[in-house]
């Protein structure tokens, strides 16, 4: 290929120069790449909006947040969501109350031990009754909540508990013919944050009494 050939294949605007090729990162003024540039291109570049970003809470255990995370994708395999796999069911019933088809919304919102569940949560906590419209109300209720910031972060994490334990015995159900029962249902709720809460909240100090009269 002869240097006027060359020209030809060449962008316009760009410029061949003597010297040593370098390699320059343009996400970062330094021209350095650094994993934290990529990261800021991606929030930048993300079309998703922040009312819908999840915050992950340190007082429950990565597992627990895991299922709220998943929820917000549209990642549970409701039945809903496994025929739109294209995955056999023999219905989509909700396999809790059998009235209407399973979905996010329906399980965690809507289905009426749902509704019972955080009924008595809101009780529990000393919370005027929570009423839920979409499953965002449930993964962000701490913030229309009048309580401190220490204590709606508990309270967050006290709803991911719930929605974990809830999608827990679901599954019970699906899987072995478990019965939800709310009482047992809430119960379980109490005692795993009391233990979580009291451990990785370092609140050595939180008796049981004051945990279930949620005095924090």
């Amino acid at each position: 290929m002869n240097w006027v050939a060359w020209d030809k294949v060449i962008s316009p605007g760009v410029c061949l120069m003597p010297g040593k090729d370098s390699v320059s990162w343009l996400y970062d003024s330094s021209g350095a790449f650094s994993v934290a540039s990529v990261k800021g291109k991606m929030l930048r570049n993300s079309s998703s909006n922040s009312e819908h970003v999840f915050v992950w809470n340190k007082l429950v255990p990565k597992k627990v947040g895991f299922v709220t995370w998943r929820a917000v994708l549209g990642r549970l395999p409701t039945l809903d969501a496994l025929v739109r796999r294209k995955l056999p069911v023999s219905s989509t019933l909700c396999p809790i109350c059998g009235e209407v088809e399973e979905s996010i919304e329906h399980v965690f919102v809507s289905c009426g031990i749902a509704q019972t569940m955080w009924s008595v949560i809101s009780l529990w906590c000393k919370l005027p009754a929570i009423f839920l419209f979409s499953f965002q109300d449930v993964v962000n209720p701490h913030k229309f909540s009048a309580f401190p910031k220490e204590k709606a972060k508990v309270f967050q994490a006290v709803c991911l508990i719930a929605t974990w334990c809830l999608w827990k015995r679901r599954n019970a159900l699906v899987h072995s013919g478990t019965l939800i029962h709310v009482t047992s249902l809430v119960e379980e709720i109490k005692i795993m944050g009391f233990l979580w809460i009291k451990n990785r909240g370092k609140k050595g100090d939180l008796s049981w009494e004051d945990w279930c009269s949620f005095r924090l």
